[in-house]
């Protein structure tokens, strides 16, 4: 995600490394069904094309919406409603502060963000810590985003995180949540038996046309019909969670 530091390179040379990578991931045993490739952005990728994106077989698309209890990506509104226009399943995501409460990082979220049928599941990003904050009340803190998000949405969120935080953080902890974790070193992440792991984030180097900057890649695990599982229902949901949408505006 966005506040992972970015060493630009070359783009000649990150495709080729990308290529090697792609290669490698093909041939493993996880890939030997179908999966889908996807990008997140935020405002590290600015103006992003759409319409070049969607030609550059991207499937899907997770765009920053807010941080904290106040901040918003400048580039949201555009991104979020371009990426529909051009046909992208997509997707918003917070990013979670454990210093801020978060009940006001949820309302802050949705204030900003409306989901329709069809989009993916809200994202709940998780990376950073605080020392005055325990790891039970920080979890405690996810959990209440967590639960709070899918009583509005009415679609259980989706935790991103990268191995390293997961391991000491989450691990084992949130059972029945799909995980999105990031690990650059050409290897799988690694989870709980417990936890279910949807995507993974293989590098924040990617080169996809109509993006200037270099840009977070993923891996989902599975095809359209499993990515569409991890949606906002396209029927109506008998709960409080269409309604709270509806008078949130």
């Amino acid at each position: 995600m966005f506040s992972f530091s970015r060493l630009v390179t070359g783009r000649a040379g990150v495709a080729v490394a990308l290529f090697v990578c792609f290669l490698t991931l093909v041939s493993a045993r996880t890939f030997t069904g179908e999966y889908l490739h996807g990008i997140d952005v935020s405002r590290y990728q600015k103006e992003v094309d759409w319409r070049n994106v969607k030609d550059s077989n991207i499937n899907f698309a997770f765009i920053k919406a807010t941080e904290g209890d106040f901040l918003k990506d400048p580039y949201f509104d555009r991104n979020w409603e371009h990426s529909r226009q051009h046909g992208i399943k997509r997707g918003a995501y917070h990013f979670f502060l454990p210093w801020v409460d978060a009940d006001q990082q949820l309302a802050h979220f949705k204030r900003n963000v409306v989901l329709q049928p069809g989009d993916l599941a809200p994202v709940l990003d998780i990376e950073t810590f605080a020392q005055d904050v325990s790891d039970a009340q920080m979890r405690q803190n996810i959990r209440r985003w967590l639960e709070g998000a899918e009583a509005h949405y009415g679609v259980k969120p989706i935790i991103y995180t990268y191995q390293g935080f997961y391991d000491r953080k989450l691990r084992g902890h949130f059972a029945g949540y799909r995980f999105w974790i990031a690990r650059y070193k050409n290897e799988e992440p690694s989870t709980h038996p417990s936890d279910k792991m949807a995507f993974w984030q293989y590098s924040e180097k990617g080169i996809v046309n109509g993006i200037e900057a270099p840009v977070d890649v993923n891996w989902f695990y599975g095809d359209l019909a499993a990515l569409n599982t991890l949606c906002v229902p396209k029927l109506p949901v008998s709960s409080a969670g269409a309604m709270a949408q509806k008078e949130a505006f």
